[in-house]
């Protein structure tokens, strides 16, 4: 059979379809990216919103360390404040103890448990010697509190001249006052007060009695009150550096300490201010 020729009307769609093909595709291209955008934005949330949220999660990781370290400190106050109300319970047990020894009958039936009982106390009281220069203060502050109500003006200074001694002396002052002694460190600062009663058992003390007898050249002075209180705070130290120079005297290093003693003739606040390079400011 004769093939048939197509006559010169006929319509070619090719152009057509192609151009509806490319459409299509780029169609599905956009959607697709469109769709891969939103997934990358993390459930709606701009980069900036996931940074924030990061910074926030930090934050509060910081807060909940924080508070870790708060509840440690107020628990370490805590255990503080139960150890100082342990301490007070001791000495006031301590005091009872000795209250009892002074029957002889009571210490006779439990001689060895007493004993004990009191050498524990006793390292009780010596742990609280540590607490004494912040009571000391808490003193002075109301002494100072007490200044400042209208009270009659005190008295003029002392001013503690140079003796002579020479240039190669260096001088340690401790004050001899009523009842206590005053160890001067610093032309600004208040002196250390130390009760007569506790010279011997006063670590600040004894280290100015070891400073002292580690050189030839350091001199002990005593600053005395003309008062029959500050003459026995004087002799009470004399009666320990004494014993303290018998106890040392075996030591080739230990020099003997010889304390002098200079009067102050009234009342009123040492000036030593001739003596500035020798004393903090």
């Amino acid at each position: 059979m004769a093939r048939r020729k197509d006559s010169g009307m006929s319509v070619n769609l090719f152009p057509f379809l192609s151009i509806l093909v490319c459409i299509i595709g780029c169609l599905t291209m956009i959607i697709v990216v469109l769709n891969i955008s939103q997934m990358n934005q993390a459930e709606g949330q701009t980069p900036e919103e996931i940074l924030r949220a990061q910074e926030w999660m930090a934050i509060k990781k910081d807060q909940e360390k924080e508070r870790e370290e708060y509840d440690k400190l107020k628990n370490l106050i805590e255990n503080m404040i139960q150890v100082n109300r342990d301490t007070i319970a001791k000495r006031d047990k301590l005091q009872r103890l000795k209250e009892m020894k002074e029957n002889q009958e009571e210490i006779d039936k439990s001689r060895n448990e007493l004993i004990a009982k009191i050498n524990a106390l006793q390292e009780a009281i010596n742990q609280l010697d540590g607490q004494y220069p912040v009571i000391t203060k808490q003193i002075e502050d109301l002494l100072a509190e007490l200044k400042k109500r209208d009270l009659p003006p005190d008295p003029p200074k002392l001013r503690v001249r140079p003796s002579g001694s020479g240039t190669s002396t260096f001088p340690y002052f401790v004050e001899a006052a009523d009842n206590a002694l005053m160890i001067h460190k610093s032309l600004t600062e208040d002196p250390v007060v130390i009760p007569t009663a506790a010279i011997g058992q006063n670590k600040e003390f004894v280290d100015l009695l070891k400073i002292v007898a580690g050189k030839r050249h350091h001199r002990l002075i005593f600053l005395v009150r003309g008062s029959k209180a500050s003459a026995n705070s004087y002799n009470e130290a004399s009666k320990f550096i004494s014993a303290y120079n018998e106890q040392n005297k075996a030591n080739q290093q230990f020099n003997r300490i010889v304390p002098g003693r200079l009067p102050l003739p009234a009342e009123g606040k040492v000036d030593l201010t001739p003596f500035a390079q020798y004393l903090r400011k």
